[in-house]
């Protein structure tokens, strides 16, 4: 949830821009492997809520320890091993959303309701967290993060596991099916949105900033994306009732490469920003729940956990990943516009794969 303060506080701890993406790019490094280990270990113990926990009190210990690092490498360990144990709360807090939906085919209607809370509450931290750290400074980053991970600790001692969908049995490998060229094209995609996202998550606090917005300003810039993304989850089923998984899932790349285009060489105008923002409801909401749909094509019961993991971990982590070293080498060596304009040309080649999935389906999927 201060996610778009992470590149701040390593800025304020002296990192250069290349440090602060390789730093970003550990953070992501280990959800290629974190992922799909809590996956599996779901999948076979029948639980997410207990390994929630199980995250959630880990990360705490882990983030109270922050303050007392200074070295970059220290930094760079903890930042692998933080996100190792964090890893875990994306992909098996959807599993077990997604698994409570399908039993009652609510999924087009209920998923984005939701998901939207945490959104708001990501809305709660960035404006809470832009306003102490413009008062107290950087310095007080890790303890608002300790304070957000100990109130989801509390949260998930009072979640249970949904009910299996089926009788317990040993679960079927999940690696074969990315052999499937649909789901390979799928995985393609989204690999190129996260690596483009990078961009956004790595460096658009710190553009703007050197832009010369305030650090308040920045986080009303996050405000406005994510309220935007408030309303498109509130409103996600009848978008997903009107239009094809296939129309959905490409425009959003479109979106996409329009959005980090319009960041790269036009964010000196403030109020051009502030409307930018709003592709935020397609870039990353639409994207989102139309990829987890996609998902549950080839991914569903004892799959299920792996499935989000596999995605977690190829988008978010090789895709975060090589998109943050990408982007860290761009800013440096060419100009920091064209890290937003490489994000464009991603997320356009990302349509392409996007469609490319689809193909040989009926046009209404």
């Amino acid at each position: 949830m201060i996610s778009p303060y992470v590149s701040l506080f390593f800025a304020d701890r002296g990192f250069s821009p290349v440090q602060i993406g390789v730093l970003m790019a550990c953070f992501q490094l280990s959800r290629i492997v974190g992922p799909y280990l809590w996956g599996w270990l779901s999948d076979v113990m029948h639980t997410r809520v207990k390994l929630l926990r199980l995250a959630a009190v880990t990360a705490l210990l882990a983030f109270l320890a922050v303050p007392g690092i200074q070295s970059y490498g220290g930094m760079m360990a903890m930042m692998i091993g933080l996100n190792l144990i964090t890893s875990a709360m994306s992909p098996l807090g959807d599993a077990l959303t997604i698994s409570t939906l399908r039993r009652h085919g609510a999924f087009d209607h209920r998923y984005g309701r939701v998901r939207m809370f945490g959104s708001i509450g990501f809305i709660a931290a960035v404006l809470t967290g832009g306003a102490l750290f413009e008062r107290f400074g950087m310095q007080a980053f890790p303890w608002l993060a300790s304070t957000m991970l100990a109130l989801f600790a509390l949260v998930v001692f009072g979640m249970r596991d949904a009910a299996d969908e089926g009788p317990r049995a040993a679960p079927p490998p999940a690696l074969p099916l990315l052999r499937r060229p649909d789901v390979a094209w799928f995985f393609a995609s989204a690999f190129l949105m996260m690596f483009a996202h990078a961009a956004l998550y790595v460096f658009y606090s710190l553009y703007l900033e050197q832009l010369g917005y305030s650090k308040f300003a920045i986080g009303v810039m996050w405000t406005i994306g994510v309220v935007a993304e408030i309303v498109f989850f509130f409103y996600q089923g009848k978008l997903f009732g009107a239009l094809a998984l296939r129309t959905i899932l490409a425009g959003t790349f479109v979106l996409a490469a329009l959005r980090f285009g319009m960041t790269g060489y036009f964010a000196q105008y403030a109020w051009l920003m502030a409307l930018v923002q709003i592709l935020h409801a397609a870039t990353f909401g639409a994207h989102h729940s139309a990829s987890l749909k996609r998902l549950q094509r080839w991914f569903a019961g004892p799959l299920q956990g792996r499935g989000q993991a596999l995605y977690t971990g190829i988008s978010y982590g090789v895709g975060g990943t090589l998109g943050g070293l990408a982007m860290g080498w761009t800013w440096k060596t060419l100009a920091p516009m064209h890290t937003f304009g490489l994000a464009a040309l991603a997320a356009l080649i990302g349509a392409g794969c996007a469609v490319m999935s689809f193909r040989g389906e009926p046009e209404r999927a």
